[in-house]
């Protein structure tokens, strides 16, 4: 009983030591749950080593008792950091029952019938199934900051509910005299081992996954961070192009406008200007919203289709384009990312217009159920079929690159935006005849 003693007093140390460590980083505030929960089970698995051993050097049930009760709250408090750690409830019913049953299981078998087999294989009963409950949620989770680190602890929680599982049927088999020491064998020895050790692991590996998701979450700031830099940059571009268009008309040396055009120029060339200050407000208060999740509302397209109309006028006037819009149904999205993405799409038929004819663009719109499909359709040169998969990847453009201006950023940015939406865009087109984007938003109720 030494060794046993032993082992119980030096992972009760440990145990201690790691609940300092958790509960610190739970102070610290770190944007991860389960910290508390866990302490508390290294913290009462501690507690219930020391009295385990107590019990043990005295002859005393009653430890004994005590220690084999704060065990099973032990894991009962890791199964609930696991939940707190996926941002799920506890399960507060089952919780209770593993409780009230283990109770019940320790009073008799321990203090009435003094049989320490039975309360031990009672107890991994009820550890097996809240640890096979535990791994189950682990490995389902999806969010790519844990799935790793679900992965690892849902795998340890699975070799303790087989550990656990394995005593149920074999330590039956072993028969000792009477006496809580007597009773104790080599099997129990391991098993209290690898349950504590095994209490340690699931603390590291709380605190590794703490740490991989919020690797995973710098990154993917810096990643959306490079993306809307890249996307406003972007959609900058056809605004900042009127504004030096207009102003370069108005103050051209050769120029033989009158005081009146001149006039006019500098004014559109204003107009242009406070829009982009507009939008750029726009953007940085749409940023600034709900993290990663853009803030929809009621919306009329053709109110936005007009605005992006307005930054590509220049543009539009220049090139002589017919723009047929028809009745467009509300949508429920952003504002300021319906303007962007109608500006894109605009923008792309302007670039890749037909030299051959006129341009063209059609707008319609129809209502499908719970959500509208709006087309845009062009007279333009077309896209090639092997090139209109690709059309949507961030850098991704098609046809001669070289010969038209542009970096590959607006559709991606138009299905990033509608699909976060729960919409969808995608296209047809036909080299030499023209595209139609089809744009499915979910309709306003």
């Amino acid at each position: 009983m030494f060794n046993m003693s032993s082992i119980l007093i030096s992972l009760a140390v440990v145990q201690f030591i790691m609940a300092t460590i958790l509960v610190t980083f739970w102070l610290a505030r770190l944007e991860i749950g389960g910290l508390k929960e866990m302490a508390l089970s290294m913290t009462v698995g501690g507690i219930g080593a020391l009295a385990i051993s107590a019990g043990a050097a005295m002859q005393d049930y009653r430890a004994a008792s005590f220690g084999l009760l704060c065990f099973v709250v032990t894991t009962l408090s890791a199964a609930r950091a696991m939940r707190r750690l996926q941002g799920r409830q506890p399960r507060y019913v089952l919780e209770g029952a593993a409780l009230a049953i283990s109770c019940a299981a320790i009073y008799y078998f321990l203090l009435v019938k003094n049989d320490v087999p039975g309360v031990l294989v009672s107890n991994s009963i009820v550890f097996a199934i809240i640890c096979g409950l535990t791994t189950r949620d682990l490995w389902r989770e999806r969010d790519p900051g844990l799935v790793r680190g679900c992965r690892i602890l849902g795998t340890m929680f699975a070799v303790f509910a087989v550990v656990q599982t394995l005593r149920i049927f074999i330590r039956p088999l072993f028969d000792g005299p009477v006496g809580p020491n007597a009773q104790i064998v080599a099997l129990d020895v391991a098993i209290a081992f690898i349950g504590m050790a095994m209490v340690i692991g699931w603390s590291l590996g709380l605190l590794w996954t703490a740490y991989s998701y919020a690797e995973h979450q710098m990154r993917a700031a810096y990643e959306e961070l490079e993306r809307f830099s890249g996307a406003v940059a972007h959609d900058l571009k056809s605004p900042l192009n009127a504004v030096i268009g207009n102003l370069e008309a108005a103050i051209h040396p050769s120029s033989t406008l009158n005081a009146a055009q001149k006039t006019e120029f500098l004014t559109s060339a204003h107009t242009a200007a406070l829009r982009m200050n507009r939008f750029i407000g726009d953007l940085l208060e749409d940023a600034r919203s709900v993290q990663h999740v853009p803030r929809s509302e009621p919306v009329d397209p053709l109110q936005c289709l007009r605005m992006a109309q307005d930054s590509l006028r220049p543009v539009i006037d220049a090139v002589a384009a017919e723009i047929q819009v028809g009745e467009l149904p509300a949508v429920t999205v952003s504002p300021l990312q319906l303007t962007r993405i109608f500006q894109n799409l605009l923008d792309n038929a302007l670039k890749y217009r037909s030299l051959e004819r006129p341009l063209r663009i059609e707008i319609s719109a129809l209502k499908q159920g719970g959500a509208v499909a709006i087309f845009l359709k062009d007279n333009g040169v077309g896209i090639a079929e092997a090139d209109q998969a690709r059309v949507f990847g961030r850098f991704e453009r098609a046809g001669k690159q070289s010969l038209v201006p542009g970096n590959g950023v607006g559709l991606a940015e138009c299905r990033r935006v509608v699909e976060k939406v729960g919409g969808s865009i995608d296209l047809t087109s036909q080299l030499g005849v023209g595209s139609t984007f089809r744009l499915i938003l979910p309709a306003t109720s």
